[in-house]
C-alpha cells in the first residue's frame, strides 16, 4: 500500500494533489469573527470537503476563529451550508481586496 507522499510524488506536474480537491463556485458568503457577532459580506472563490476560499473586504489574521455561511443562488449545485472554520492564510488581492483560505472544522446545513 503506497502513501499519500507516494502518490503525491507519482503524479505529473499540475495534477491535483489535495485529497478533497476544491471545486470552483462563486456564490453569495456571509462570516463572523466568533468573538465579535457581526456579520460582513464575502464572495466565495472555490470550496472542498474541508475548506473554502473567499474574497472580502476586510483581512482576517491567521488562526482566526470564523463563522461561515454559503448563501447560494437557485439552481446551483453549491451546498447551503453554515460552519466553524479556521482562517488559514490571507492575501491582498490586487483589486484591494483580500483573499482568504479557511479550513472547515465543523459544518452543519444552514437554516437559513
Amino acid at each position: 500500500m503506497s502513501t499519500q507522499h507516494e502518490m503525491q510524488a507519482s503524479m505529473p506536474d499540475g495534477a491535483e494533489r489535495r485529497m478533497f480537491p476544491r471545486i470552483a463556485a462563486s456564490c453569495p458568503v456571509r462570516y463572523t469573527q466568533q468573538v465579535e457577532g457581526n456579520w460582513d459580506d464575502a464572495e466565495l472563490c472555490d470550496f472542498s470537503a474541508t475548506g473554502l476560499r473567499m474574497v472580502c473586504e476586510y483581512t482576517l489574521l491567521q488562526n482566526t476563529k470564523i463563522n461561515v455561511e454559503l448563501i447560494p443562488e437557485r439552481m446551483t449545485n453549491i451546498p447551503k451550508i453554515a460552519a466553524e472554520a479556521v482562517v488559514v492564510r490571507c492575501g491582498l488581492r490586487d483589486d484591494h481586496r483580500y483573499e482568504i483560505a479557511c479550513k472547515l472544522t465543523k459544518v452543519r446545513p444552514s437554516k437559513m
